[in-house]
């Protein structure tokens, strides 16, 4: 999975992958729902999670408001959904990193597959606005908040077992590395990398070297003499 390119040249949103006969038989409340989001999110990347109203959604959906109203009862409610969402997308990609015992390719991967996936759906500007809704939107915030620390979590385990196991020697302690690797892949997605010129070989090449100086690698003989 190292076909990463940046850009997002299609909007398909996060259920893009269910297209397909299994999704038929869904339940109806299931799909509406679904519906209704991916409708949202156009709406929030078109006009931002302030500009878009309830009636801007429920014409993108195609439903009436007493409809729209009986699965979502206000737009915060849809945000929550929809951050929900993306958090389990995050899940799913954490949950492959964790599976790579090399923990430099493990945690490059987890990068390049978030942003693949951010600009594969086209919810880079959703992202942002959904940051910034956090700042005066309690409710977003605490939806946001969850998320994070699902990720911190994640990473810290992950990167817990690989010190333990003789794998890394990080030159700080773990929970402020993981602080800073969460910041910078927030970083990577908020910013427009392309549009500044950056191929995605050199954002790999600068990501491998600061990642590989913060985590120091242990050569496999080293940790294999160490647990021995």
């Amino acid at each position: 999975e190292r076909t990463f390119a940046f850009g997002a040249p299609h909007m398909n949103f996060i259920f893009e992958c269910s297209r397909s006969a299994a999704q038929k038989v869904k339940p109806k409340r299931k799909l509406q729902a679904e519906r209704i989001l991916q409708a949202a999110t156009a709406c929030f990347v078109r006009s931002g999670l302030q500009g878009a109203s309830m009636q801007e959604i429920c014409r993108e959906a195609g439903m009436s408001p007493g409809a729209l109203y009986r699965y979502f009862p206000s737009k915060d409610a849809i945000i929550d959904a929809i951050v929900a969402e993306l958090r389990k997308r995050d899940a799913e990609i954490l949950a492959k990193m964790a599976d790579c015992d090399d923990v430099l390719e493990g945690i490059v991967k987890a990068f390049f597959n978030h942003l693949r996936t951010i600009d594969r759906t086209g919810l880079r500007p959703l992202f942002i606005e959904i940051r910034a809704e956090a700042i005066r939107n309690a409710s977003v915030a605490e939806a946001c908040r969850l998320s994070e620390e699902d990720a911190r979590e994640r990473f810290a385990a992950y990167l817990r077992n690989a010190e333990n196991a003789g794998r890394i020697d990080p030159v700080v302690p773990v929970d402020a590395l993981v602080t800073l690797l969460l910041s910078v892949g927030e970083g990577l997605i908020m910013n427009d990398l392309r549009g500044h010129g950056l191929s995605r070989e050199t954002v790999e090449k600068v990501l491998r070297s600061t990642i590989s100086a913060v985590i120091r690698p242990v050569p496999a003989t080293v940790a294999v003499s160490m647990d021995t």
